[in-house]
């Protein structure tokens, strides 16, 4: 009874006991009225839904609604957070996709709606998976392993359960199951060309003194070909780049590609066949003409001169050098799936001598197969026999001593042909630059 009395005599006193009263509201809110005070589980509804709370006959519950919102400044949610801010937190949705790295225990996403183009996505992709780095190889870019030495290529499968390569259709028509990679394949070697066994693979060994003996090779070659052709040249400063030779330059290397040339077969993921020739070459002949001469019991096929240089020096002052199999391995038919040449790794090439890898000396002299001396005609050696021009007449010229795209060489033997070749290219050249 005396507590009672003594509450009373508090309240006439003046004291407030609503300020004792625990209530809820943001940093620097007013305590005003109801706003400030625990909310009900009606409120709550009608908060969170807009228009679900409940009203009364007299209309008192809409009244009762529109002074609560504007002292509240429109908080919705629990726990109440003003409208703006909650709009600040919506993410607008996008076409996110699963990404993945063959042999990586994780998976990443990605929102597709934020790149322009294929390259911009796989900048993303070098950014997600920290084992990538972009890199140029023979000018175009690509998804590199660098430590590795291997190239990724992105993947999807679409509606049908088939792998597609990502790419083969424009970025911004492309359908919701091309829509990024699911996993991304590496194609378990570093060059970056066409895995499509449909495609002879020519490899021409390229020399930065003679890229216009390279430049014109390549055309004659594409330009004659009746079958799809892929002209692939071996940089050694590429190959460098890319981990793949490492090989200090000995004196008796005459060109950039001495020793490049022999990884040729792994450039072509040891599959299939693929020809490697040097670049002062002039082709006369469809290239189809040559692989149809391809034998599968050989491990290499190519002509198999006997020539001995009585130069001491070629091309721009070089060195000429003499040794047995000269020249054997300046145009090589190269079966590169047979066992015997998996031993031509980056690291063989790196270490063996120079009569291991030009004489062949991985191979017994049976694996090796002939081709007829007109798909290496060695200009100052081969000659052409008039009563016997069919079987005579070069299908593809090597300048081996030197060609007229130096000054000293314009005048040699089947240069004529070579300057008309280098005409005709550089018309075609500036063809292609105008349209």
């Amino acid at each position: 009874m005396s507590s009672m009395n003594n509450l009373s005599e508090s309240g006439k006193s003046g004291m407030n006991l609503k300020e004792t009263e625990l209530t809820l509201g943001l940093p620097g809110e007013p305590r005003v009225g109801k706003a400030c005070m625990k909310r009900v589980f009606s409120e709550t509804v009608d908060l969170e839904l807009g228009n679900s709370g409940k009203k009364d006959s007299s209309g008192s519950g809409s009244s009762m609604k529109k002074e609560s919102a504007t002292s509240r400044g429109k908080l919705v949610g629990w726990p109440p957070v003003r409208a703006h801010r909650k709009n600040i937190m919506t993410v607008k949705s996008g076409k996110y996709v699963k990404v993945g790295v063959d042999g990586a225990p994780y998976l990443r996403k990605v929102d597709l709606e934020l790149y322009n183009s294929y390259e911009q996505f796989l900048s993303a992709l070098e950014g997600l998976f920290t084992c990538f780095k972009i890199r140029t190889v023979l000018d175009e870019k690509k998804l590199m392993d660098p430590v590795n030495g291997v190239e990724y290529v992105p993947t999807y499968e679409d509606k049908d359960g088939d792998w597609m390569l990502v790419g083969d259709v424009p970025w911004k028509t492309r359908s919701p199951t091309q829509m990024a990679p699911t996993v991304m394949a590496p194609t378990t070697n570093g060059n970056g060309h066409s895995t499509n066994p449909k495609t002879f693979k020519v490899f021409v060994g390229y020399d930065s003194r003679e890229d216009l003996a390279y430049q014109v090779c390549e055309y004659s070659i594409k330009k004659r070909s009746s079958i799809p052709v892929e002209v692939i040249p071996i940089k050694q400063t590429e190959m460098r780049e890319l981990g793949l030779y490492w090989r200090e330059r000995e004196k008796v290397e005459s060109t950039e590609f001495s020793f490049t040339r022999f990884l040729t077969p792994y450039l072509a993921n040891y599959q299939g066949w693929a020809v490697f020739v040097d670049c002062d070459v002039l082709y006369l002949g469809d290239v189809k003409e040559l692989a149809d001469l391809i034998d599968d019991k050989y491990a290499i096929m190519c002509v198999q001169h006997d020539y001995t240089p009585k130069e001491t020096t070629k091309m721009d002052g070089a060195v000429q050098t003499a040794y047995p199999r000269k020249n054997w391995s300046s145009m090589v038919l190269y079966n590169c799936g047979h066992p015997k040449n998996k031993v031509l790794t980056p690291e063989i090439v790196n270490s063996e001598s120079g009569a291991y890898l030009h004489r062949f000396q991985w191979l017994e002299d049976h694996e090796i197969g002939s081709v007829p001396f007109v798909w290496n005609f060695l200009v100052g050696h081969n000659k052409v026999v008039e009563d016997d021009r069919e079987s005579t007449y070069p299908k593809a010229i090597h300048y081996t001593l030197g060609g007229p795209w130096f000054e000293d060489w314009k005048d040699c033997e089947f240069g004529d042909l070579w300057l008309s070749e280098l005409e005709e290219y550089q018309k075609a050249a500036e063809k292609s630059t105008v349209y």
